[in-house]
């Protein structure tokens, strides 16, 4: 009786609804600041659970530099070394990019962007031929410096173990048991000063935020293992091709706007196997099919901010496809933002979108 008591009247700074990337790094930019948090999450698992978690500052389907490609890439390689050292454990793996080039003519666009201030330090400018057997290439490849992957699910797993017991909820949030105030929040036993939602695509069941435009693509990858393969690079032809370990590849991705169902298909598949023949020619085996929704946005761009009309109620989501690049610096933007040392990024702000937030009062 006495330790519910103590629970309930412990104001903890912050309530964080899902533990994806965006709960657990600004779960992490509270830890790093001394301060308490509490998280609340459905265990169901989302997009970043599966994802491939490559972190890549360059759009290579046009050589050139992802929307604060540059700035992300410098803050979020520090963040997660970082959290690795504090959980001992190695979920970084470092791994150049193989740009496999579909013709000729794209060697002088190659050239180009890697003479271009911005992209010089990621692409290497010189045109490699193809030598290795179980890789299809006879136009050669191109190298991205200083990518690779973070093992998402291996990082998720040891944020949550090293969690104290007393600070996570595995539940489905319950929006009828949320009280609001200027001052606070107010959920079951637990008071905090904020709340921060960060629910992935499930922000489309949240009543206060279920108007703003996320859009959603559904992704499909396969794990494949491929024996012969043995490239410890990460390919990019259609598909991104990444090693993960024991021969075994993660294949992908799919993007689909209308099918909202977490149900992987046929065609999905068929797709994926298509693309990955187009790139290796080694024998492989489909080992496992996934799908998940993406938090994906309208205008591309993600979600933060604090709701109009609720001060202490705020979002963190619409993190795409490159949320393992953008959520370290995200995340603490959006906390100098509730803190008031700093304002957003007007790209990322949810003041674009008021009019849409004011729709579920």
């Amino acid at each position: 009786m006495q330790r519910f008591f103590l629970l309930l009247i412990c104001m903890k700074h912050a309530l964080i609804v899902g533990l994806g990337l965006a709960g657990l790094t600004y779960a992490e930019q509270l830890n790093r600041k001394g301060l308490s948090f509490h998280i609340i999450d459905s265990g169901s698992g989302g997009s970043s659970q599966i994802a491939a978690g490559i972190y890549n500052p360059t759009v290579l389907k046009r050589f050139s530099l992802s929307w604060n490609g540059e700035v992300f890439h410098s803050y979020a390689l520090p963040f997660y070394k970082k959290l690795e050292e504090r959980l001992s454990t190695d979920f970084i793996h470092p791994a150049p990019i193989h740009k496999i080039f579909n013709k000729d003519a794209e060697h002088n666009l190659w050239s180009s962007a890697a003479d271009k201030k911005s992209l010089a330090p990621f692409l290497d400018p010189k045109i490699y031929s193809n030598r290795e057997d179980e890789v299809n290439g006879n136009s050669g490849y191109g190298i991205v410096k200083h990518t690779g992957r973070v093992a998402t699910d291996v990082l998720l797993k040891s944020f949550k173990d090293s969690l104290h017991k007393d600070d996570l909820s595995l539940e489905v949030f319950d929006y009828d048991k949320l009280d609001t105030t200027s001052t606070g929040i107010k959920y079951k036993s637990i008071k905090a000063k904020h709340i921060v939602f960060c629910q992935g695509y499930q922000m489309v069941n949240n009543p206060l935020f279920n108007k703003l435009p996320l859009v959603g693509s559904k992704g499909e990858i396969l794990i494949i293992k491929a024996p012969n393969l043995k490239t410890k690079v990460i390919l990019k032809g259609p598909i991104f091709i990444a090693p993960i370990g024991d021969d075994f590849y993660w294949a992908g991705a799919t993007f689909e706007r209308k099918d909202k169902t977490l149900v992987c298909t046929k065609a999905g598949k068929t797709w994926l196997e298509e693309r990955i023949l187009k790139m290796i020619s080694s024998e492989f085996e489909v080992i496992e099919h996934i799908t998940q929704i993406r938090p994906t946005v309208q205008d591309r761009r993600p979600l933060i901010g604090t709701h109009p009309n609720l001060p202490n109620v705020h979002l963190f989501n619409g993190l795409g496809s490159r949320g393992v690049l953008g959520a370290p610096l995200m995340s603490k933007w959006l906390f100098d933002y509730i803190e008031g040392r700093s304002d957003l990024p007007e790209e990322v702000n949810l003041r674009r979108f008021e009019s849409y937030l004011r729709q579920s009062l």
